[in-house]
């Protein structure tokens, strides 16, 4: 039988969710956003995945990632950027959808509101490449927090800009409506698309469920950063490492991908479990290898360990596709705008990608092979 959730909702009203890639690219520094460390697993260069919800002819965005002229950010920002990471600017949302090439007939001009998950520089985007009719919708606590805004305030993080002339609403969560362990707020008020109240790791920080099909129901749940890599959230109790474990090899080949593309993928053959599981919080397949990092990223850390902990609920059921904002294991595994994700339960893309993150600590499990040498040096289930 299906291990799979049903919001209270019975509506059998889906939405059109498709997950944009601007191509842009954020440094992320694995110390700052997860810990412990584990030696051998270093930084990477992750995308910034947004969505457009389309309901009827209703089109929403879920994030926009990262202004192509970042420095034009608040000086604060900019100052931040420059000292913990390294940005390799693609295109904008907006621009995204204006180009044509998606033949949908949708373009920034018909987007009802954009929602920022929170208000860090990674996901606020530039609204100001959006027409003044489309709202900003924040998380609760968000317009306190971010207004006023540079230049009224020297040292602020985000821009008055961003919301002069606009309508901002801020959600409210009321406890009666829940997806999962979740606060939820229906955002259509048809259990079509819901913002959950997913505290920890900034003020009025969001993240949001999808309903992809009807029957079975199936969702997209978007992660935003509620946790920076797919180790915080697995292995779990309810969703332990597979025997035999996926490999975290380096070796890579050539596949095919959805699209018929050739793209090199790490292959999925298997190494002894026992180091992979070495690396988890307690060294067996049902705690995850790391957890959210205590310090300035996740000022409500006990909160954002709680958030971590409902999208692990989520993830361990059947009909559940979560998406983090910075998964950089599902980039050649998952169909991009203009095309939906709609299908990803048909095609068992939640199966086939769960554990493709593990190849993150291939040189990590190197290291313990080499501590391991007499028994993996000559070949036998190497890596």
């Amino acid at each position: 039988m299906m291990n799979i959730i049903q919001p209270r909702s019975n509506s059998r009203q889906a939405v059109q969710v498709r997950v944009i890639d601007t191509k842009t690219l954020i440094y992320v520094e694995p110390t700052l956003f997860f810990q412990p460390k584990i030696e051998g697993f270093e930084g990477y260069h992750a995308p910034i995945y947004c969505f457009l919800i389309s309901h009827g002819d209703r089109h929403v965005l879920f994030d926009l990632g990262v202004r192509t002229d970042w420095r034009n950010y608040a000086p604060s920002v900019v100052s931040l950027i420059e000292a913990t990471t390294v940005v390799t600017v693609g295109s904008d949302v907006a621009s995204i959808l204006d180009s044509g090439a998606s033949r949908l007939g949708i373009s920034r001009a018909d987007i009802e509101s954009v929602i920022w998950s929170h208000n860090h520089f990674d996901h606020v985007g530039d609204i100001t490449t959006f027409p003044s009719s489309t709202e900003l919708v924040v998380g609760p606590g968000v317009c306190a927090a971010s207004w006023p805004g540079w230049p009224q305030v020297q040292d602020a993080k985000v821009l008055e800009a961003d919301r002069h002339g606009r309508r901002v609403r801020e959600i409210a969560f009321d406890g009666t409506t829940r997806f999962g362990s979740f606060e939820a707020f229906d955002f259509f008020g048809d259990g079509s698309f819901y913002l959950l109240n997913a505290p920890g790791h900034a003020t009025g920080h969001l993240c949001a469920a999808a309903r992809c099909t009807a029957d079975p129901p199936s969702f997209v749940f978007m992660g935003a950063d509620a946790c920076h890599h797919p180790g915080v959230l697995r292995p779990t109790e309810k969703l332990p490492l597979p025997h035999p474990h996926p490999q975290p090899s380096p070796q890579a080949d050539n596949i095919e991908t959805r699209k018929g593309e050739s793209t090199k993928q790490y292959n999925s053959g298997w190494c002894p479990g026992a180091l992979l599981e070495q690396l988890t919080l307690d060294g067996t397949s049902r705690t995850p290898f790391q957890e959210v990092a205590k310090g300035p990223l996740f000022p409500d850390h006990n909160a954002a360990t709680e958030t971590v902990r409902k999208i692990q609920e989520l993830d361990a059921t059947d009909n559940i596709f979560v998406i983090i904002a910075h998964d950089v294991s599902l980039s050649t595994r998952i169909s991009f705008f203009p095309d939906t994700i709609n299908d990803w339960m048909t095609m068992g893309l939640k199966m086939s990608t769960r554990w493709l993150f593990c190849t993150d600590y291939s040189d990590a499990v190197k290291r313990l092979e080499g501590k391991a040498s007499e028994v993996l040096g000559e070949g036998k289930g190497a890596l």
